[in-house]
């Protein structure tokens, strides 16, 4: 249903040379951010989804990590796409079964070649479950399929050097982990992808654009090992 644990944007900007500073510096903006996307993948790698009986039925956590958005303007080269991370945090709430995050502190890159990328600058927040979000087996629509899985759509206008573009589209996601120490939150963490679209300017004039745009988030609960 969506990706193994892994964002594919941290490999891409990682192969790229990504958080490639001296161990003497703390990284800061899209280097941090690509550092701690690597961190959450290696934490969570492998851990297997929540068990259906531990999953809550009550209360709610917020969870954060990072997010990636891939716009991708001419398939068939990788110079232009652009690659834009974010802080995440997203809280689900168990009781109501619904999800609200938004991804913010934005860094952007764009001209991918064997040997880098520019890094550009990017402004705006994409909502999380603002219009639709479910957490569990979504029976009336089908939306989701386990208790383990959640559903959101996503938007938010995001300013790049070439314009403003208005993102939209859907995650398909997942709970990770069962923690079963008493007073310990049973769940370790998130994992969601989906594709989307980013649009500039308006339809039907001139300088009208439209991309394919995919979302992906990982994130951890409180309290994890």
């Amino acid at each position: 249903m969506f990706r193994i644990v892994t964002l594919p944007c941290l490999v891409l900007l990682t192969a790229c040379g990504g958080a490639g500073i001296p161990m003497t510096q703390a990284p800061v903006g899209l280097d941090a951010q690509i550092a701690a996307g690597d961190r959450l993948v290696s934490r969570l790698d492998g851990v297997a989804a929540t068990q259906f009986s531990a999953m809550p039925t009550s209360g709610s956590a917020t969870f954060t990590g990072v997010a990636s958005l891939f716009i991708d303007p001419v398939f068939e080269t990788d110079a232009d796409d652009i690659v834009v991370l974010g802080d995440l945090t997203t809280t689900a709430n168990f009781s109501s079964g619904v999800m609200r995050g938004r991804v913010d502190n934005l860094h952007g890159a764009t001209g991918f070649t064997s040997s880098g990328y520019r890094e550009i600058p990017v402004d705006g927040v994409l909502q999380i479950g603002g219009r639709e979000s479910v957490i569990g087996n979504d029976i009336d629509d089908n939306r989701t399929n386990r208790p383990n899985d959640f559903y959101a759509d996503y938007q938010g206008d995001i300013t790049l050097p070439d314009g403003t573009y208005a993102v939209e589209g859907t995650l398909d996601g997942q709970f990770l982990g069962t923690r079963t120490s008493d007073g310990v939150f049973p769940i370790r963490g998130l994992l969601g992808g989906g594709e989307g679209v980013a649009s500039r300017g308006v339809e039907g004039t001139a300088g009208f654009a439209e991309y394919s745009a995919d979302l992906d988030i990982i994130a951890e609960a409180p309290g994890r090992p």
